[in-house]
């Protein structure tokens, strides 16, 4: 098999499926986030042959994606790869014209100085942490950063300062954007990834809160019947084990 077999695999279910048939760019854009994050979760889980299908998936998709947009739009394919070709050629000087770039950091440095407006390309539908992390990195490649993470440590505090001067205020939506957004450049001198870290957050919490129903289903009690207090008290319970 080869890619070829994907295409035409593709124009044949866009010519005899009803639903493929249907399918717009419109309508088939939220397919491309849920594609991502599958292809996301299953590189995060270390699982080959879910990596593997995803992949595949994701392939599929480009290509079923490719062939709506000739319909719509009268582009034809091989412009769309000669364009793209084109386009990552340029992008990689240090590849296809000798030009010297030694590591990564000269790389990425490159790629921010030939846009005239660095934030352009930034898409609008980026999950926000991962949005602001990217802001902050290309503002970074131009010098605009803090020499080490007390910087931004000390900006996060300031921020929960007047976050909290801001409560009841038209001010607040602000401030806490103000918090997140600091926050993230702390993860991001921390080495640690934002969404990563609240996505490992979220895990350990409804795994805690699980624990803690079943602990009180074990007590013969339920959520409803107990006051925050106990349920404070069995989930301190709970995090203590865990750090064991």
């Amino acid at each position: 098999m080869k890619i070829q077999d994907l295409i035409e695999l593709v124009k044949l279910l866009r010519n005899k499926c009803p639903w493929d048939k249907n399918q717009t760019l419109e309508s088939i854009k939220n397919n491309v986030i849920e594609e991502s994050y599958e292809l996301v979760e299953a590189i995060e889980q270390d699982d080959t042959a879910g990596i593997k299908e995803e992949i595949g998936d994701f392939l599929f998709l480009s290509f079923f994606l490719a062939r709506i947009f000739q319909e719509e739009k009268n582009v034809d394919l091989d412009e769309l790869v000669a364009s793209t070709i084109a386009k990552y050629r340029k992008k990689h000087p240090h590849v296809f014209k000798k030009d010297e770039l030694k590591d990564q950091e000269e790389v990425l440095k490159f790629w921010q100085q030939s846009k005239q407006d660095m934030f352009v390309g930034i898409s609008k539908t980026l999950p926000a942490l991962l949005a602001a992390k990217i802001i902050q990195e290309r503002a970074s490649k131009v010098g605009f950063d803090w020499a080490s993470h007390e910087g931004p440590l000390e900006k996060v505090v300031e921020e929960i300062k007047e976050l909290s001067a801001s409560i009841g205020s038209e001010k607040m939506l602000e401030e806490f954007g103000d918090l997140l957004f600091a926050c993230v450049n702390l993860a991001r001198h921390l080495k640690i990834d934002p969404e990563d870290a609240l996505r490992y957050a979220n895990k350990k919490f409804v795994n805690r809160f699980r624990k803690l129903k079943t602990e009180l289903e074990s007590r013969g009690k339920k959520l409803e019947d107990v006051t925050l207090q106990e349920m404070d008290r069995i989930w301190d319970e709970v995090k203590h084990q865990d750090e064991k």
